[in-house]
């Protein structure tokens, strides 16, 4: 796996992708805090972040499913550059309002909309048969990597540059990402087909080809006909959804509250318990690499989802900074189990030529879904304790993946 050039291309193109948007993000809320100080409006520059990929994120995997996945990620790379150096540059030309970081934040989200169904479509390409489960690791590994780099690269940025000028930073990472996937080779066998008599899109009959639909949109209804008629997929979307709505609203707001207006601390601090974060995700991603259970992975997902959200219901009590780092780093030793076994579970039942838009119908249950939540955790913070908010929500992020244990259809996967 580590000797796959193209794989260890795109697990280096992915890092420096992801250090760019883990350095916006970081930019874009000390940005809203510097400007406004309002919760509500960090909770809305949060959800800027994430609300095109609700609205438009399942249309981009007919995109991805319709061009070449490659270069769909160079151009939202090259696209995701020019919007961090328009910031700077609007600031310069006079501008001092939260628009134009509110914009930026609108079209990066659109090009990540194409750019991560691409990047997970791509791995059965490279790795054909091989192990996926391991390949799709390698590249979150490199994605937490960036996440624990971004944050604590940005905090010396600000200093030095201003937090306006900040944003160029994250441009010059963008290019870097550009950079290393016109590198790889692709190569021209065949796509892999979907594994075994469950694949979940399918449904043991013949998928619609790429292209075959007379418009994009029906082309997307095809294949979310397709999608929804399964059952697994149909419980994997809702539960992923649901979860991540309870879950993600204060991993992105509640955080940077907490730490920069209930405790008092510079952004320093907020980088150190992101970088905590990451470092947690890389040390649940290596296990994964290294440990091979019997158990199926829809129930490994499942037990993820669960103590993801358990590990939340300890903020009931208000931690200082000094224990919400240990909090921080076990709550993120589960991350890796949702993300890399649903990966592997998509890419493994469903056909080849319809991954872009099974891969956008996840994005958009995860992400999309992220723009309700940040927006809806903004405005409940301006009435709910955060150490409050956390408790609660991360108790019924905990009983979604214990609801899906329920499921027949998810234990069998």
């Amino acid at each position: 796996m580590f000797r796959d050039r193209n794989l260890m291309l795109l697990a280096s193109g992915q890092f420096a992708s992801r250090l760019g948007d883990a350095s916006f993000h970081l930019a874009l809320i000390w940005l809203a805090k510097e400007l406004t100080g309002s919760k509500r409006a960090i909770g809305l520059a949060a959800m800027m972040e994430y609300l095109p990929i609700l609205v438009f994120g399942a249309l981009a995997g007919v995109v991805v499913d319709r061009l070449d996945r490659r270069r769909v990620m160079l151009g939202a790379s090259l696209f995701r550059m020019a919007l961090m150096l328009a910031v700077p540059a609007a600031f310069a030309a006079g501008y001092t309002g939260l628009g134009v970081g509110l914009a930026a934040a609108f079209g990066l989200a659109l090009a990540t909309s194409l750019f991560t169904p691409a990047r997970d479509a791509l791995v059965p390409q490279l790795v054909g048969e091989g192990d996926r489960v391991g390949a799709n690791a390698l590249v979150q590994v490199s994605d937490q990597f960036a996440w624990l780099l971004g944050p604590l690269v940005y905090p010396l940025l600000v200093p030095m540059m201003g937090v306006t000028w900040s944003f160029v930073g994250p441009a010059a990472i963008f290019l870097v990402s550009w950079i290393l996937l016109r590198g790889m080779k692709m190569p021209a066998a065949a796509l892999p087909a979907a594994e075994g008599p469950e694949a979940l899109l399918l449904g043991g009959e013949a998928g619609p080809p790429p292209g075959a639909a007379t418009t994009a949109w029906s082309e997307l209804r095809a294949g979310f006909d397709l999608a929804w008629s399964r059952k697994e997929l149909r419980w994997l979307l809702i539960l992923t959804a649901v979860n991540n709505f309870f879950i993600m609203g204060p991993a992105i707001v509640a955080i940077p509250v907490y730490i920069g207006i209930d405790l008092g601390l510079p952004v320093l601090y907020l980088g150190l318990i992101e970088a905590v974060l990451a470092a947690g995700m890389i040390i649940g991603s290596v296990t994964i690499i290294r440990w091979k259970p019997k158990m199926g992975m829809g129930k490994l997902w499942l037990v993820g989802m669960a103590a993801d959200g358990a590990t939340y219901v300890p903020m009931l009590l208000g931690p200082s900074f000094g224990w919400l780092v240990p909090l921080i780093l076990f709550h993120a030793l589960f991350i890796p189990w949702i993300t890399v076994y649903r990966i592997s579970i998509v890419q493994k039942a469903v056909a080849p030529e319809l991954h872009g838009r099974a891969f956008a119908f996840v994005g958009v249950a995860v992400v999309g879904v992220t723009a309700l939540a940040s927006g809806v955790t903004g405005m409940l913070l301006e009435f709910v304790p955060t150490h409050l908010l956390f408790g609660v929500w991360g108790f019924f992020g905990m009983c979604c993946g214990l609801f899906g244990f329920g499921a027949k259809a998810l234990r069998r996967l």
